[in-house]
């Protein structure tokens, strides 16, 4: 990455090998956007072997937001298996980060493998794939709230430690798109992390700048009628 005080750039001298999305909508405009094949796409990332993968040397991704965001219900990482319970009577729950990764496909309390798991801890197959491929360095971003007093010290503490053991060093910060040439207040955690044995510790994030592009200038005068609801389906919404 090459930069300087107003604007950076990334020397495109890449080549993707996979990707994982589930969504055929998503597929085919990540797809579209990025001119990328579709049979690059391994969809399901719970169903990937990460033993069979082929090479690569870097990894980007997120898990889904919504058990962190302040959005959503903030479930946060959490398992519950379906065989047992806890004192109350409750089904038992757990943070599979909680569990060394050895160990994690069977409930800590009674050992079964009967899981309820929610969207969120699909970051524990994030982990699964840079442990059975272990590439140079990547990136994984998330919503704030997950280095908010409710996650901080629990889910994202325990996701660094893993990276830790797997052999990386690990560098987060809050950044917004906003200060990053994209008209949009959008903050977002982003986690790098690179091998200890590559790392100089010299990694800083990006400076912010501002290209003065704004909102206006990336909207268009005039939208077809198709991309407006009517008011009879705003009425039934309602």
């Amino acid at each position: 990455m090459e930069s300087n005080n107003k604007r950076f750039s990334l020397r495109k001298d890449w080549k993707l090998v996979n990707f994982c999305e589930f969504d055929k909508y998503a597929t085919k405009s990540y797809c579209a956007i990025h001119g990328v094949d579709e049979n690059l796409n391994l969809g399901d990332i719970t169903k990937v072997y990460e033993t069979k993968l082929e090479h690569f040397n870097m990894i980007c991704g997120g898990s889904p937001c919504q058990d962190f965001s302040i959005a959503g219900e903030q479930k946060g990482s959490v398992w519950t298996c379906q065989d047992c319970t806890d004192k109350e009577g409750k089904p038992y729950k757990y943070n599979p980060l909680t569990v060394h990764w050895s160990k994690r496909d069977m409930c800590p309390h009674c050992g079964s493998k009967n899981i309820d798991k929610t969207r969120s801890s699909l970051l524990v197959e994030y982990l699964r794939i840079i442990r059975g491929n272990k590439p140079n360095f990547g990136m994984y971003e998330n919503v704030k709230n997950i280095v908010g007093k409710k996650f901080k010290d629990t889910t994202f503490k325990l996701f660094e430690e893993e990276l830790r053991e797997y052999g990386y060093n690990t560098y987060w910060k809050v950044l917004n798109a906003k200060d990053y040439g994209v008209p949009q207040n959008r903050e977002r955690v982003y986690l790098i992390f690179i091998k200890k044995d590559l790392d100089n510790g010299k990694f800083v994030f990006p400076e912010g700048f501002d290209n003065g592009i704004r909102l206006k200038d990336v909207l268009e005068d005039e939208v077809d009628e198709k991309y407006y609801i009517s008011d009879d389906k705003v009425q039934r919404f309602l």
